[in-house]
């Protein structure tokens, strides 16, 4: 092979590899478009999710959590819906708590604490 013939090999294989290159490159430019597409729709997504995933401003609580919480029996929590102590809900056999119900319990049972006076030696 002479001189010309491995220049123009060269050249040959130069062009094909910058159309390689550009081929390369295009395709990058496309996959970084459509990744960026999924990307917004995917924290759409999120957002949305989010949102249907928001806690109530009111929730309720189990009778089981409603004891844990308040760390009394089964006897007292039924005692204190007796009495007229907390409102409940109950469906069939079980009964729910508002935690603004149970917030109400407290404050209504709340004693501030009285400072008396130190003695005096």
């Amino acid at each position: 092979m002479n001189y010309k013939e491995h220049f123009e090999k060269f050249e040959a294989d130069i062009r094909k590899k910058m159309l390689d290159d550009e081929t390369i490159i295009e395709s990058l430019k496309e996959v970084n478009s459509k990744h960026e597409v999924l990307l917004l729709k995917l924290d759409n997504l999120i957002a949305g999710l989010n949102e249907n995933r928001k806690l109530p401003d009111d929730p309720f609580f189990s009778n089981d959590e409603f004891m844990d919480l308040m760390s009394i029996s089964v006897r007292t929590s039924q005692l204190w819906r007796d009495q007229g102590l907390i409102s409940y809900s109950q469906i069939s056999g079980k009964i729910y708590f508002r935690m603004s119900d149970i917030k109400k319990l407290l404050d209504e049972n709340y004693h501030k604490s009285i400072k008396k006076a130190g003695r005096k030696s």
